[in-house]
C-alpha cells in the first residue's frame, strides 16, 4: 500500500512540475475532424451510400452436376433469358443412360415376377393337397417382390424424367434483367449451407444502402427520413425513408483507430450495420452509383459539431478555442451557432476547419505561444512513474 501511495505522489509531482514549466510544457492537441465525429448523429453528418436493387434474384446450381462454362462475370449487365452458364452435357447424358438402364432392368424383373406368379397359380390348380401350402408361400413371396419392384420402377421413372429435364435445360438463363452482383464458385455460405451461385440485382426498382457504426447505433431507425446527394453534383438530391436497419448482419471495421495511431484488431474494431433507404423517386440514379446520405431534418445544417467542453467564452460572450498554429497554441475566436442540448455540442460556423487541431481548455497549461504535441505525454509520464516505483 505504501508503495502505491508513493507512486501516486510521484505521479502528482510529475504533473505539477509539467504545469509549472510555462512555455516548456507541450499541450496535447486533437484533430477537429476526429472530435466532431465521435459518436451520435447530428444534422449534416454524412454517410457513404450505394444504389442497389430493391429485388435480388438468386440462381443456384446443382451440386451434383459439373459446370461446363460460365458466360458472365461480376458487374456484367444481363437481360432476362440471357445465358448465364451451362452444365456438362456429357456427364448428364451418361447419368441419363444409366437411369434408363436401371429402369429397363426393373421392367424386366417385373415381367419375370408376373410370369412366375402366373405359372405357380396354374400349378396350384393341379397340385396335391400336401403341396398347396408350398405353392401358396412361393406365390406370396413373388407378389411381395413384384410390389417392391413396381415401387422402385415408379421412383426410377421420376429420376429419368428429371435427368431428361436437366439435359434438355443444360443451359441456365437469367430470370431477371439486372446486374451480376456476385458469383460464388463454392456455392456455400459461411455456415456451410447451400448458397446462390449467381446473385443478380434486378434493374428498375432501386434503393440505397448505407452503413452506420457502433457509436451511431440507434441514431438511424426505420422511418428516418434521408436525403440522398450525388457525389458529383450536390445540387442533385433524392429523398426517401429508412425501411430496414440490419443489425443481424454486421460487418467489422475500425472507425477511429487511425486517429489514435492504433492498429485495427479485435480490440479496436467496431461493427458496422447496413441500412436501406426506399426512395420516393429514382429518376437519374443508376445501379451501383455511389452517393452521400444525410438525415433530412427539413433544414440545412451548418458548421462543424464540436463538443461544448472545447468551447470557451470571454466575459463579453465571444467564443474561442485553443487551436494549434505552427506547433504553437493560440487563442482563436470562433463563431458558434445555437447550443445543442441533446448532443452537448456547438456548431462552429466560422474560425475552425476539420483540418485544425485544438486543445482541451486548461487554465494552467493553455496560453498564447505554448508548444503543442499530438502525443499524450502527461499520461505516459504518470504510467512511467508508477512502473518505476513498483
Amino acid at each position: 500500500m505504501r508503495r502505491r501511495w508513493t507512486a501516486l505522489l510521484l505521479a502528482a509531482l510529475v504533473l505539477l512540475s509539467l504545469a509549472g514549466c510555462g512555455d516548456s510544457t507541450a499541450v496535447y492537441v486533437q484533430s477537429v475532424e476526429a472530435l466532431s465525429d465521435l459518436g451520435g448523429i447530428a444534422p449534416g453528418d454524412r454517410f457513404a451510400g450505394v444504389v442497389v436493387s430493391e429485388h435480388v434474384a438468386e440462381v443456384k446450381k446443382d451440386g451434383d452436376k459439373t459446370i461446363a462454362e460460365l458466360y458472365v462475370r461480376e458487374g456484367d449487365d444481363v437481360t432476362e433469358g440471357q445465358l448465364l452458364f451451362s452444365y456438362d452435357t456429357a456427364e448428364l447424358q451418361l447419368s441419363l443412360d444409366r437411369l434408363i438402364l436401371e429402369q429397363s432392368q426393373l421392367e424386366a424383373a417385373i415381367a419375370n415376377y408376373t410370369e412366375q406368379i402366373a405359372d405357380l397359380e396354374e400349378d396350384l390348380l393341379y397340385a396335391y393337397a400336401g403341396d398347396e401350402l408350398e405353392y401358396t408361400v412361393q406365390i406370396q413371396t413373388l407378389q411381395v417382390d413384384l410390389q417392391e419392384a413396381e415401387l422402385n420402377l415408379a421412383a426410377k421413372k421420376t429420376e429419368v424424367e428429371q435427368a431428361q429435364a436437366l439435359l434438355a435445360n443444360a443451359d441456365v438463363v437469367s430470370p431477371v434483367t439486372g446486374r451480376v452482383q456476385a458469383i460464388d464458385d463454392d456455392g456455400m455460405d459461411a455456415y456451410g449451407n447451400p448458397a446462390a451461385y449467381i446473385t443478380i440485382q434486378k434493374s428498375g426498382a432501386y434503393r440505397v444502402k448505407g452503413t452506420i457504426g457502433e457509436l451511431q447505433r440507434g441514431g438511424i431507425i426505420e422511418g428516418t427520413r434521408i436525403r440522398v446527394i450525388s457525389r458529383t453534383d450536390e445540387a442533385l438530391c433524392w429523398y426517401g425513408t429508412v425501411t430496414l436497419v440490419d443489425y443481424e448482419n454486421p460487418s467489422q471495421g475500425n472507425e477511429y483507430a487511425m486517429y489514435y495511431g492504433m492498429e485495427a484488431d479485435e480490440m479496436t474494431s467496431s461493427s458496422k450495420y447496413p441500412f436501406y433507404v426506399e426512395l420516393e423517386d429514382t429518376e437519374g440514379l443508376i445501379l451501383g452509383q455511389h452517393v452521400y446520405l444525410e438525415v433530412d431534418t427539413g433544414e440545412e445544417a451548418a458548421g462543424l459539431k464540436l463538443n461544448a467542453a472545447f468551447v470557451c467564452f470571454d466575459e463579453d460572450g465571444s467564443a474561442y478555442v485553443w487551436a494549434e498554429k505552427r506547433a504553437k497554441l493560440e487563442k482563436r475566436g470562433v463563431t458558434v451557432g445555437e447550443y445543442d442540448f441533446m448532443n452537448d455540442t456547438y456548431p462552429i460556423l466560422e474560425g475552425l476547419t476539420e483540418e485544425d487541431f485544438i486543445a482541451f481548455p486548461d487554465e494552467e497549461l493553455c496560453h498564447e505561444g505554448a508548444p503543442t504535441t499530438h502525443t499524450e505525454a502527461a499520461e505516459s509520464e504518470t504510467v512511467f512513474a508508477e512502473e518505476e516505483v513498483g
